[in-house]
């Protein structure tokens, strides 16, 4: 079975464009959210984008800031219609705030309110039968793919901000 979720893997084909890496840099504070499997994938990339020297939030947590204008709010969705999910991007739109979605699809409530939508291979969790995108269940393609992403996003701004592995390390936390 490794080799078949790898072989999955494998044929994803995503691009970070350096729009998508402005849009980061020129964001003052980044705020991550997503149910679930998604939503511990972007906790991980909320701890890279913090080591990255960005300032990053994970909503929901006692210690998040109220979002502002100019903010950046990253979601994953598979479906693009998790209504937490869905409330928390209105949200977000209506402090002025933009919305990047991870998602497998970009007809649903959250791609009409996101202004950068980007496709990961997977399926939601409630598709079956035929129109299965992955042998695994439920979501577990897609949970993968936005952390994967997470890692090459990591990698794409370390190379366009000049941000190295060094610099990074010295932002690791040092209380554990």
């Amino acid at each position: 079975m490794w080799q078949t979720i790898l072989a999955e893997l494998g044929r994803q084909d995503v691009t970070i464009t350096n729009a998508e890496l402005e849009q980061l840099q020129r964001a003052p504070r980044i705020f991550v959210y997503g149910g679930g499997r998604s939503g511990l994938a972007l906790r991980g990339l909320a701890m890279r984008l913090m080591q990255l020297g960005k300032t990053a939030y994970v909503v929901g947590e006692t210690t998040t800031p109220a979002i502002q204008t100019g903010d950046l709010l990253l979601v994953a969705s598979a479906s693009g219609t998790t209504t937490g999910t869905v409330n928390i991007a209105k949200a977000a739109r209506q402090a002025d705030a933009d919305v990047w979605l991870l998602t497998t699809t970009d007809e649903s409530p959250l791609a009409d309110l996101a202004q950068q939508v980007t496709l990961l291979p997977g399926k939601s969790k409630d598709l079956v039968g035929e129109e299965q995108a992955s042998v695994q269940p439920m979501g577990s393609l897609f949970e993968q793919s936005v952390w994967l992403f997470g890692d090459a996003l990591t990698l794409d701004y370390m190379q366009f901000a000049g941000v190295s592995e060094a610099d990074m390390r010295k932002r690791h936390a040092n209380l554990e």
